[in-house]
C-alpha cells in the first residue's frame, strides 16, 4: 500500500485529481487531498454549479465518492476562513501548513496541480 498525497491550488485542476485519487483508493492505496488557494473553492456547497457548467462534473457528486471511498479531503484553513460565504461540503476537514506537512512527509509521493 503507498501513501498518495494531492495538493490541488486550481480550482480546475480538482476533477481530475479527485478522479485519479480514486484510483488509487481503488488500487488499495491511502489518499489524502489538500486544497489551497483557488483550489479551496471546489469544496463549498455552493460552488459545484460553476464547476458543473464549465467542465461538466457534478463536484458534489464527485466528493461524496471520494469521502465515501476513504480519501481525506482537507481545506486550507487560511483559504476556507478568509472566503466571504464559503460553506464547506459535510465531511471536508480544515487544516492549516503543520498539518500538511505531517502527512505529507509520510507519503510515498506528493504531487501538486
Amino acid at each position: 500500500m503507498k501513501r498518495w498525497v494531492y495538493f490541488v491550488t486550481l480550482s480546475s485542476n480538482a476533477p481530475y485529481v479527485i478522479k485519479e485519487g480514486l484510483k488509487r483508493k481503488g488500487n488499495g492505496d491511502e489518499v489524502m487531498i489538500f486544497f489551497d488557494l483557488d483550489g479551496a473553492y471546489v469544496l463549498g456547497k455552493h460552488y459545484s454549479k460553476k464547476i458543473e457548467r464549465s467542465h461538466g462534473v457534478d463536484m458534489n457528486l464527485l466528493l461524496q465518492e471520494a469521502l465515501s471511498s476513504g480519501i481525506q479531503l482537507y481545506g486550507c484553513q487560511m483559504n476556507v476562513l478568509i472566503a466571504d460565504g464559503l460553506e464547506l461540503v459535510d465531511g471536508v476537514e480544515l487544516a492549516g501548513v503543520v498539518t500538511f506537512l505531517e502527512i505529507a512527509y509520510k507519503a510515498d509521493a506528493v504531487l501538486s496541480f
